[in-house]
Order: C-alpha cells, then sequence, then structure tokens
C-alpha cells in the first residue's frame, strides 16, 4: 500500500485551516512557527522548500503540536521560546511569556540613559529574565541585580544568561516580605518591574489561554491588583538612590491609582507613557 504524501505546502494549507476553525487569532503565523520548529528549519525555508514531503515522523511531530495549539496552548510553551527586545529567551509554564507591551519598559530606560553609562540597576520579578538580560545587552557597564520569588522561574532566566553570555545577578527574593531583600547594600539608581497587577476580578476580560496556561502566582495580585506597586511606593526607596527612578509597567485603569500611591509616599516626577495601542503602560517616577 502506497504511504499518502503530505509536502509542506499541503500539511500549511491543512493546519492554517484547522487552527482558524480552532480559534487561533493567527493561523498561518502558527502553523508557520510550528512547522518551522518540527522540521528545525527557519520559516522562509518553509517556502523555499514547499514541495517538499514531510518523513512521517515530522509529520507526527508537528500534528501533536498543532492539536496543543488548537487546545489554546500559546506557541511560546509549544516551541519553549520567545522573543523580546529582538532576542530569544527560553520560557516554561513557571514563567510569563515575554510580551510587546512589556518593551515599553526596556525602551524608556534606554531613551533615559546614555550608552556608555554606569549605574546598578534592579529588576523586580524577572521571570525569564527578559528584561534585565535586554538591558544588559544595550548598556554592558551597568550592573544588574534580578529578584524573582520562583526557583523554577529563576532556572529559566539563569538559562537565558548563559545562552546570551550576559552577566546579571539573579537572587531568589519576595519582593512583598522586605526581610528577604538583604541588608546593608549598595542603592540601586533605577529599579523596574513588571509584576503581577491584575485582580482576580478581572478573569472575565483575560484570554482563556492566560488564564489556562500562565502562571497566576505571575499574573494576580491581591488589594484589586494593586498590593506590589503599594508595597513598592512604600519600600523601594530604602534600597533606591534619592532620586533614583522607578520605572513600572501597569495595567491600562490603573493609571491613576497606582500614581496616587507614588504621589502620597512622596514620589516626584510621576510620568505615565502609553504604548502603541494606546493604553496607559509605564509609569516612571523619581524616589523622595
Amino acid at each position: 500500500m502506497t504511504q499518502e504524501i503530505w509536502t509542506i505546502k499541503d500539511v500549511l494549507s491543512w493546519s492554517i485551516g484547522f487552527l482558524q476553525k480552532s480559534g487561533s487569532e493567527s493561523p498561518r503565523l502558527d502553523a508557520e512557527l510550528l512547522l518551522a520548529e518540527a522540521l528545525d528549519c527557519r520559516r522562509l525555508d518553509l517556502y523555499l522548500d514547499y514541495s517538499k514531503p514531510l518523513e512521517q515522523s515530522e509529520r507526527n511531530r508537528y500534528k501533536d503540536m498543532i492539536r496543543r495549539r488548537a487546545q489554546g496552548e500559546p506557541v511560546a510553551y509549544i516551541t519553549g521560546r520567545g522573543g523580546f527586545f529582538g532576542l530569544t529567551f527560553n520560557v516554561s509554564a513557571s514563567t510569563l511569556i515575554p510580551r510587546p507591551e512589556t518593551e515599553h519598559l526596556v525602551e524608556h530606560m534606554l531613551e533615559n540613559t546614555a550608552k556608555d553609562s554606569v549605574m546598578r540597576v534592579l529588576d523586580i520579578g524577572t521571570g525569564t529574565g527578559c528584561i534585565a538580560l535586554t538591558l544588559k545587552h544595550h548598556r554592558p557597564n551597568w550592573t544588574i541585580e534580578a529578584w524573582d520569588v520562583s526557583p523554577e522561574a529563576l532556572a529559566i532566566a539563569h538559562s537565558n544568561a548563559a545562552n546570551l553570555k550576559l552577566d546579571v545577578e539573579f537572587r531568589e527574593v519576595d519582593a512583598l516580605n522586605i526581610e528577604t531583600w538583604g541588608e546593608d547594600r549598595q542603592k540601586f539608581d533605577m529599579i523596574v518591574s513588571n509584576p503581577p497587577y491584575i485582580a482576580a476580578s478581572e478573569t472575565d476580560v483575560m484570554s482563556t489561554s492566560a488564564i489556562k496556561f500562565e502562571p497566576h502566582r505571575a499574573l494576580f495580585a491581591d488589594k484589586n491588583g494593586l498590593i506590589f506597586y503599594s508595597s513598592f511606593a512604600e519600600n523601594l526607596p530604602r534600597i533606591l538612590q534619592a532620586k533614583g527612578k522607578v520605572f513600572l509597567e501597569i495595567g491600562y485603569a490603573q493609571r491613576s491609582l497606582v500614581s496616587s500611591l507614588l504621589d502620597e509616599a512622596g514620589w516626584t516626577d510621576i510620568f505615565c507613557h502609553k504604548d502603541l495601542s494606546g493604553h496607559d503602560r509605564v509609569v516612571i517616577a523619581s524616589s523622595p
């Protein structure tokens, strides 16, 4: 019995239609990324070799990936990698997937500093390490420390530092427990954080994929999503230089609440910047 032949073109055509019916918002991109992963090639190579027949083992590997994607699992978790600011980072179910909105934090930090500047910087809630490592990549003279409460996330961050050959000090620290911060340390010039900021009441406006697959500890926060900002406003000055700056990612409806917390704690020069979608996204302030 002759085995049915499936070419790259055939497989892509079928999987794009299948993912579209399954609810994917980007079925062609998803299909291409996963097929390139299954074949260990570039997306461009798919179209340079469009008529190439797939081996049965390749089809089986791809079919499993497509099945996972059809069930809502993000492509980054299936491939184990995500892009951020032009770099590639390992991801796992213990880490958030790096998001384009978070790149605005890095952009504003780079815009506020010279390329040859020398600074001490802290990244709180580092996850994959994407913020800390991207900053180190673009500002090699900076001394960067990065905290996370999850040892599993820190293992991923360490792997990314090794892959990118970048030197960042990663520490297991509970940002809400100042007793774990360490004593008698040199203060930082800048602190950056993309903390958990989603309130439990907001699950109805979140994607099913995020709720089902991403770590809830890195998404949701108590006090209506504000517990980290409240703690930061009160406690970060003890480890930040006078007039040192903090850069915070916020939820689209949290501008006034976060700004008020900082203002009441004596922070100055409080500004909020929007992302490319026009949503309030980055709050910058100077320490008291």
